[in-house]
């Protein structure tokens, strides 16, 4: 959920199964169970790129660089970001402004434990901030090279975070966000069903210039969800948006997929999915003989769909811990998961690959992917007409006062070399 990394504490069930559910969240037929065996990780050796991220990478926003203007709530923080590759050329990355990690409305609504942490954290006292962070959005128009003044997005009473795009066959650009109010105490939010996190969806109908000024809110079967993107279009021309959500029977979190068939109008349930552990975070792709998958933290648990996400496989873990993963299939049908690596001496922005729909991923060892930045581990990609992944990230977690007054949207690009026997980093538009 919160993308702070506290632990999250273990629940234990007995039953594996995927349901799939209406849009009005009432239960439809149970799926067959789909067993799948565990995906092996092939390791190459040499297969980290030569250039490193101090050579290639570019700052979008950051401390004296193009930062938005002042406003009731902004303190610096910048991140929890997303670019897109329009069909006229611009490219747009949406980005969330605040003062904090997370960035809640003031007066603050959390349990007093929670408060207490987040103060230890470095979360700022005496914080005016009416209707909390909001989410911005920074247009190019050179491929990169430069980037417009933030402008205002979408600012709803919420804390309005990670912005996503996508761009249907008509120019409609969709951009989901989700909401964030502040905590319930013990994460009740049926009692308390004014502070779920909730998913939203506004569209733009002139390239990305304006958007819809009153979002719509998502029905989903969960008392709380989230998004972090990327939505994807399907070859059919439906959109889909991957999502994690609490339950209303209580953790772990669950993952589950909408689709919409027209233009964002209207969203229908697919399916949930669920395990013995938390599913969150959650990403999807189809791949190019039209099965979908989906990936998810902490466990690096994938799934995979044959009837478009309507019943899956079983989640299996192949030994990889991961957070804030993002599937993308490259036009030459290689499957990349960009992710934050939990692995001991080995974190950062990370990136492994695939040529077998996610069966079997390639990197340079076991349990940690390919070095793209030493960063948090949040980023978001699009793919360029040269074939390279233009990929946009955060700099730091923004946990302390210093790192969230200070914090900047890097960037960087990244190739999958041709013979899939490693990565190449290259220099951003803007380096």
């Amino acid at each position: 959920m919160l993308k702070i990394n506290w632990s999250r504490e273990s629940w234990l069930a007995a039953v594996l199964l995927c349901i799939g559910l209406t849009c009005a969240a009432k239960p439809s037929a149970v799926p067959v169970e789909q067993k799948t065996s565990p995906p092996q990780v092939k390791v190459v050796e040499n297969g980290e790129s030569k250039t490193k991220p101090d050579d290639c990478r570019g700052i979008i926003v950051g401390p004296g660089v193009n930062q938005p203007d002042a406003f009731p709530g902004y303190g610096g923080f910048v991140g929890w970001e997303s670019p897109i590759r329009l069909k006229n050329g611009v490219w747009l990355v949406g980005f969330n402004a605040g003062y904090w990690h997370a960035s809640a409305p003031t007066p603050l609504r959390y349990p007093a434990k929670s408060l207490d942490e987040y103060r230890r954290m470095g979360l700022p006292a005496d914080i005016v901030a009416p209707t909390g962070g909001r989410a911005m959005i920074t247009r190019s128009v050179d491929e990169g090279k430069t980037w417009s003044k933030p402008e205002t997005l979408i600012d709803t009473p919420a804390d309005d975070r990670h912005p996503a795009f996508v761009q249907l066959r008509d120019g409609t650009v969709l951009c989901c966000f989700f909401t964030y109010p502040g905590e319930a105490e013990n994460g009740d939010f049926a009692k308390h069903p004014e502070l779920a996190t909730r998913v939203n969806i506004i569209r733009s109908f002139d390239g990305g210039r304006t958007w819809e000024k009153k979002p719509q809110v998502l029905k989903t079967p969960f008392v709380s969800d989230e998004t972090d993107g990327p939505m994807v279009k399907l070859k059919d021309g439906s959109v889909v948006i991957p999502m994690d959500g609490r339950p209303k029977s209580g953790p772990p979190d669950q993952a589950g997929l909408l689709r919409s068939k027209n233009r964002g109008r209207t969203w229908e349930w697919l399916s949930t999915v669920k395990t013995d552990h938390d599913l969150v975070e959650v990403t999807v792709a189809e791949l190019p003989d039209g099965r979908l998958v989906m990936m998810a933290r902490p466990e690096g648990d994938i799934w995979w769909s044959r009837d478009h996400g309507k019943t899956w496989t079983v989640p299996v873990t192949f030994g990889m811990r991961l957070y804030a993963p993002s599937l993308y299939v490259l036009r030459d049908g290689t499957l990349v998961c960009l992710h934050g690596s939990y692995a001991p001496g080995y974190g950062g922005l990370r990136v492994i690959f695939s040529t077998d729909g996610g069966q079997t991923w390639i990197a340079p060892a076991k349990d940690h992917g390919f070095l793209v930045d030493n960063s948090y581990g949040y980023g978001k990609a699009m793919e360029l007409p040269d074939g390279s992944l233009f990929i946009s990230y955060l700099s730091t977690g923004g946990h302390s006062t210093a790192d969230a007054k200070s914090n900047a949207i890097h960037c960087i690009r990244l190739r999958v070399r041709a013979d899939h026997s490693g990565i190449d980093l290259l220099p951003a538009p803007n380096h």
